[in-house]
């Protein structure tokens, strides 16, 4: 059986064909029915790419030799530094040994993307992206916290997607999400007016912050929404945790069983570094989390 890593390299080969022709005019791309059929049953062979961002200092290599070996990496460039000169860029420099996935956000700024100006840039770092990598401009671009609108984030993905596709065929270009967004408390609900149509996937943040939430009234929630609007699309999950420390292996147990019935493509988790006293830090000495992520990541790695 292929490995999880040559089902996404294949799937970024699924979307080349007509997109020279596309890249031109900068239009979004339309869906495509019987490619996102090829691209969902490509997501449904094998089981989620566990993986953590990378943190800082030493952060993901000691969680990764805490969970028996990870396999995905999920790094962040800053507005100050895109579109990179190099891969993956200086924010999510350097990229550990041992990854087989990379995941990487970028952030040019978009009135500047959508003039065109910087179409060279982002082509010279598009073509760096390695085959089944899986990069994004401008990750939860549709939050609150964000100054853009509905009608500049659908332009951005138009406008990159075709560059990616032409610079590095085999790479997979998406949008990530909050799931808040599909919140009504959110002052940008719903989420599915943001979304950006024809992509190669679509990523999901998402957090627990009461023990009343579950997988399906966050990320369920969101995924609805989505689909609602682009109808069946490939989902990732790409930031998970929760706010309380009592309720992640049960909450990391739930979002991985979503994950799996829902064949997303990613499974990752968002720490920040031991000691850094945030609602996410990661506790060396929290064995029932470890425990649980342990064991998911060993079933990621035999799936």
């Amino acid at each position: 059986m292929p490995t999880r890593r040559q089902l996404l390299q294949g799937i970024g080969g699924l979307t080349v064909a007509g997109l020279a022709a596309k890249a031109a005019s900068r239009r979004p791309p339309d869906p495509l029915p019987a490619q996102r059929a090829r691209l969902l049953a490509a997501s449904s062979a094998a089981l989620p790419v566990c993986g953590v961002n990378k943190g800082t200092g030493t952060m993901w290599s000691t969680i990764s030799a805490a969970l028996g070996g990870l396999a995905g990496f999920r790094g962040y460039d800053t507005p100050a530094q895109s579109p990179p000169a190099t891969w993956p860029g200086t924010g999510a420099s350097p990229m550990p040994a041992g990854v087989t996935l990379s995941v990487i956000s970028i952030k040019p700024d978009i009135p500047t993307v959508l003039s065109g100006s910087l179409d060279t840039a982002l082509s010279a770092f598009a073509a760096l992206v390695p085959a089944g990598a899986m990069v994004t401009c401008w990750h939860e671009g549709e939050a609150t916290s964000s100054v853009f609108t509905t009608s500049q984030i659908l332009a951005l993905h138009a406008h990159c997607y075709p560059i990616f596709k032409a610079a590095s065929p085999g790479c997979l270009y998406g949008q990530i999400v909050t799931c808040y967004t599909a919140n009504p408390a959110s002052g940008h609900y719903p989420l599915g007016q943001w979304m950006a149509a024809g992509l190669d996937y679509y990523g999901l943040d998402g957090y627990q912050t009461a023990t009343s939430d579950t997988a399906a009234s966050i990320f369920g929630t969101a995924a609805s929404q989505i689909e609602g609007a682009l109808g069946s699309v490939p989902l990732a999950i790409m930031e998970c945790n929760s706010s309380i420390q009592a309720s992640r292996p049960a909450w990391f147990s739930g979002t991985w069983s979503w994950a799996q019935a829902n064949n997303c493509l990613t499974y990752f988790q968002y720490w920040d570094a031991p000691g850094s006293g945030t609602t996410h830090t990661w506790v060396p000495g929290d064995s029932a989390t470890i425990a649980a992520l342990s064991s998911i990541n060993t079933a990621s790695l035999a799936g």
